[in-house]
């Protein structure tokens, strides 16, 4: 019986020394992340990871949003993967507006926010003041089928990096998403898991190289039509990404 109860009072000072130890080793070969409760050790060597982890924290409020800002983690893939290049945003809002704005002013590209609502327009007009980057455009939408967007002359603006489809009216952005296949080197989709509501099915078949985000409840999808390892890399990142940055009870 002594030498039972010696054996489970001797255990707290074993995992005390082990972890003087052996933590001084963990903290030197990776670096530790803390995201609310938890700490995520990623491997020195991986900067490809650790910098992803950096972007989150600095440009994602947590937990995410799971409805209609819950495109805005593969966003930030879309744009830390790609880094350079123009960006289109069609169809402003609070989580899609402001983070591409920032990320856009950090990695000194273009970018274009387009909407059919002047009030998004006005609202966010102060992201234009001194700054050459971030224009923004107002569509005047009358017809149902929101031909408007397609005689703005956007889309021949310039070969697009990025371009985001979240506008209205719904029914517009099945010509856009085949509009932009060959214009934009990857196009961000939200609300595919509406895909028959919004008629995405003949736009879809054009891409060859697709990724769906499912982590959050309104998906988003990723597509390319020519570049394979970039779509690869997003699915990449966004897959490995801890289940708990979406989760209210360990971030609390």
């Amino acid at each position: 019986m002594k030498s039972y109860l010696f054996f489970i009072v001797s255990i707290p000072p074993c995992l005390l020394i082990s972890f003087f130890i052996f933590y001084p080793s963990i903290s030197n070969e990776n670096y530790i992340i803390k995201v609310g409760k938890q700490s995520i050790f990623i491997n020195k060597n991986d900067n490809f990871v650790y910098e992803w982890h950096q972007m989150m924290l600095k440009h994602l409020k947590f937990p995410l949003d799971n409805h209609y800002g819950s495109h805005a983690i593969v966003l930030l893939a879309v744009l830390y993967v790609s880094k350079s290049g123009p960006i289109l945003e069609l169809g402003m809002g609070p989580t899609s507006t402001p983070l591409l704005h920032n990320v856009a002013l950090q990695q000194k590209r273009v970018l274009i926010s387009a909407d059919s609502d002047l009030q998004w327009i006005n609202h966010f007009s102060y992201f234009t003041v001194n700054n050459s980057l971030h224009k923004l455009k107002y569509i005047e939408v009358k017809s149902q089928m929101g031909i408007e967007w397609s005689q703005s002359g956007i889309h021949d603006f310039q070969d697009w990096t990025v371009v985001f489809i979240d506008h209205r009216p719904g029914t517009r952005r099945q010509f856009d998403l085949m509009l932009y296949a060959d214009r934009s080197r990857i196009v961000v989709l939200h609300d595919t898991e509406q895909s028959s509501l919004y008629k995405y099915g003949s736009g879809l078949s054009v891409y060859p190289y697709q990724y769906r985000f499912t982590k959050l409840k309104t998906f988003t999808d990723v597509l390319s039509l020519k570049n394979e390892t970039v779509i690869k890399k997003i699915g990449y990142l966004l897959e490995s990404t801890p289940d708990y940055y979406f989760s209210n009870i360990t971030l609390n």
